[in-house]
Parts: C-alpha cells; structure tokens; sequence
C-alpha cells in the first residue's frame, strides 16, 4: 500500500489546475525569476512555476542572494548545508543533523521533512523500521501492524556523486524548501504519509 502513494500523489496532480495550486500567498520575486531564467517551457509545469511565500523559512533567494537555477551560479556544499538547517531552524516540519565527514573533514549531512508530529517523533519512527528489519525478532503480525498504519516509508534523495553533476544539488534546496512550506493538497499528502530524506551532496569534497 505505502508503495503506491507517491504515484497516486503524482497521478492527482497532473489534475489539479493551476488555480487549486494558487490558493497559498506566491513569492511574487521568486516567481518572476523563475520566468526570466526558464530556459524552455517544456520544461516546467504548474507544480514548479511559482514559489510558495513563507513569512517564516528563508528562500533561496532571501539565503543566497539569487533562486536556484540562476545562470552561471553554483553553490559550495557547505553553503546548501548551512541554507538545509535554516530551513529546520524556521520550520518544525524539518529537522537536520551530521552523517560524518570525509577524509578531507568535510560534514555529510541529512535532512529529513515530513508532518510536524512525525518530525517531532522521529526517534520512534526510526524504531519501528528497526523492527521490521530483522523476522528473527519481530512477529509477521507486528510487521503487518507496522506496515499497515504505523510506520512510515522513507524516500531518501541525494544528489552530487560526483562532482560535475551541477543540477541536482542546487534543485534539492528548493525542493526542501517546497515540502516545508508549500501547502496544497499533493504537497500535504506527502508529508503526511512519508519521511523525505534528503542528503543534497555526496562528494561533499569536490563541490
């Protein structure tokens, strides 16, 4: 059942008109250089036109100076690392901590997004899929109960294997940003039903 959620997530959405999507305040600014920078329209949809407005969690471009995707603009991973935990510092939904550091000492993180409750009880979550890892110690009835309402499914993200690969961890940060603050039905389902995962640089070294 939890394998099925993201593709009907997506499947509504493709659904929803641009208006439905509307309803939340938009980032007028945010959203005009989204416009000015699209290098092709085939390339977006309304799911991506626009920003959400927060009066709380910082944007990319009130963090950095510019939105994602700005021409000619990458951002050092310890820089998206330092904008992943102002959007946990500004949000209860988020929460962010160190994975350890490379042989070159520098930090790997992970964020993790989902519904305030869930985030606040993260530890237990972690729990039951501690439990689901191994039958020797847990009874298919348990694992069922786990599977079918209690635990939840985790989508990890990453991005930045190597480091020629520009897209990906510039996309995450305002990803993160969009599943924080965002608040249209699609958007609430995923965070009611999942826990996001996102490390945005693997080889933290090279970036």
């Amino acid at each position: 059942m939890c394998r099925r959620i993201i593709p009907a997530f997506l499947a509504v959405s493709l659904l929803l008109p641009s208006a439905a999507l509307a309803q939340q305040a938009v980032d007028e600014e945010y959203t005009r250089l989204i416009a000015e920078h699209l290098q092709d329209d085939r390339i977006t949809t309304e799911l991506v036109d626009h920003l959400p407005a927060s009066e709380t969690v910082p944007t990319p471009l009130d963090f950095h100076g510019r939105i994602v995707g700005t021409p000619g603009e990458l951002t050092y991973a310890a820089d998206i690392h330092r904008y992943l935990r102002a959007i946990a510092d500004a949000s209860p939904r988020a929460t962010v901590w160190s994975i350890g550091e490379t042989e070159e000492g520098r930090e790997m993180i992970v964020m993790a997004i989902a519904d305030e409750t869930t985030i606040a009880d993260l530890q237990d979550y972690g729990s039951y899929l501690s439990e689901l890892t191994d039958p020797r110690v847990t009874e298919e009835d348990r694992a069922r109960e786990l599977i079918e309402g209690v635990a939840k499914p985790i989508y990890w993200l990453t991005s930045g294997i190597h480091s020629t690969e520009n897209g990906g961890p510039e996309m995450l940060q305002e990803l993160a940003y969009r599943l924080v603050v965002q608040d249209s039905e699609f958007i609430r389902g995923i965070r009611d039903n999942i826990i996001t995962f996102i490390t945005p640089v693997i080889e933290v070294d090279g970036r």
